[in-house]
């Protein structure tokens, strides 16, 4: 996968000052008298734009959740707003860090789990790769390498 855009919420007073600067698209207020809006923007850094290795079965994962988005905007017609994101809410408005915390909060609770921040996750999937590998810090590191 490549990142080559972020989502962010910014406040209208900083998209005017910038005048839109690196932003792609303005995604639009959904409140009236909204002061912030959802903007799909130019990383902060040059290396920031880069490839990301994903599991093939999150791989497969998204490939399914694409086939339930194209089968809501049948649904919905001209209700959905398509945005071509990979992930969306069911209305294909954007979906921002926000609402995914709170959901993987809801969900760490329901399980009986350690109050662990979403990030967090990163951190473990190494381990897990680690111990996949029998401790081979060189093949963990390989594995992104692998799959471009």
């Amino acid at each position: 996968m490549f990142v080559e855009k972020e989502l962010q919420r910014a406040s209208l007073q900083a998209i005017k000052a910038l005048d839109q600067k690196d932003i792609m698209v303005l995604f639009p207020a959904f409140k009236p008298n909204a002061v912030t809006r959802l903007v799909l923007k130019k990383p902060k850094t040059e290396s920031s734009i880069r490839k990301i290795w994903i599991p093939k079965t999150l791989a497969y994962i998204l490939l399914e959740y694409r086939k339930s988005q194209d089968s809501l905007k049948r649904i919905l017609g001209s209700e959905y707003y398509d945005h071509n994101l990979v992930v969306a809410l069911p209305n294909g408005r954007p979906c921002e860090e926000r609402l995914i915390t709170e959901a993987f909060q809801r969900l760490r609770e329901q399980c009986g789990l350690p109050m662990v921040a979403f990030h967090s996750l990163r951190h473990s999937s190494a381990t897990y790769k680690l111990k996949l590998n029998k401790g081979d810090i060189k093949a963990t590191q390989g594995i992104p390498r692998q799959i471009w």
